[in-house]
């Protein structure tokens, strides 16, 4: 099937909501897709219904923040569940959501009155999440929301005390890399954590955009194939049975999924395709110009 198993939508850090990706989705050609939010299952439900009337496959997924001091990885898994059944991993992520709206509210809080933006503020900004929907659509629990540092940088740009030119890597590096919001960072489950879940749940797990642990550098990875080596090795080792191949936005992204196929083999990996989208607000806008031919699960 053609098949991109890496979006998001607007219940993580995407601009459109699940029907409008589904519809989309097909109008680009695809035959296969699935909604990978951050900590959340939110859009799933929405997505499936939306897919069948147009001949799309899905299944439900999600994209799990982790991390491993041993390893020095400090990003993401990917989960897809084609059992259906996702309920320790969904207990999981519901308690991760809430801290995060905790820790982001009292960054809203705290920029209000570092950036002079007396109106700035969390509540405001969660209406703002939940608008846009579409006549009939059903209601969104603000709870599936899941909230990050970038909301905070978004509502700043919308309330103009960001500059429109300044991208979010630019402000995480003079903000949140300072130390000014350090006493709020995110607490991430431990990849242990997240495996025994997902398995527990009868999901399968997948690597997502290897390459990023190399800057997405075909010459870094070249020079690292012993940490790369390492890494397939240790995801091997929690139960992940798949490598995303994935949509790196640089010249070398055909060579880079081309290494990462080879050390692959190694293991016994299965591959997805992923482009990552995000929406046309925003950088990754990839809908249907990357997908591979997956076979399904």
């Amino acid at each position: 099937m053609r098949a991109d198993l890496h979006i998001h939508s607007r219940f993580s850090d995407g601009g459109r909501w699940p029907a409008d990706i589904a519809r989309l989705a097909a109008a680009a050609g695809l035959e296969a897709v699935c909604l990978t939010d951050h900590d959340t299952f939110g859009g799933c439900a929405e997505l499936a219904a939306a897919a069948g009337p147009l001949g799309l496959a899905c299944w439900p997924a999600v994209e799990m923040d982790c991390e491993d001091e041993g390893l020095g990885y400090r990003s993401e898994l990917l989960a897809y569940f084609p059992g259906g059944s996702y309920g320790r991993c969904a207990a999981m992520l519901a308690a991760s959501r809430a801290e995060r709206a905790v820790r982001v509210e009292a960054m809203f809080s705290r920029a209000s009155k570092l950036f002079s933006a007396p109106g700035l503020s969390f509540g405001r900004w969660v209406e703002e999440r939940l608008a846009g929907r579409g006549p009939g659509s059903p209601a969104v629990d603000a709870g599936a929301l899941r909230f990050a540092k970038t909301d905070l940088f978004l509502a700043l740009k919308r309330a103009g005390r960001v500059s429109a030119s300044v991208d979010y890597r630019e402000f995480k590096k003079a903000y949140f890399d300072t130390g000014l919001f350090s006493d709020l960072r995110f607490a991430k489950p431990s990849l242990e954590a997240v495996a025994e879940a997902v398995s527990a749940d009868g999901g399968v797990l997948v690597v997502p955009h290897v390459g990023h642990e190399f800057d997405d550098s075909l010459a870094a990875m070249r020079a690292g194939t012993k940490r790369l080596d390492a890494l397939l090795s240790r995801f091997k080792d929690l139960g992940a049975g798949g490598v995303e191949l994935y949509y790196y936005r640089n010249k070398d992204r055909d060579a880079i999924n081309a290494l990462v196929a080879e050390r692959c083999r190694r293991f016994g990996f299965f591959h997805t395709y992923g482009s990552d989208c995000h929406g046309p607000d925003s950088n990754k806008n990839g809908l249907g110009s990357f997908y591979g031919d997956f076979p399904g699960f």
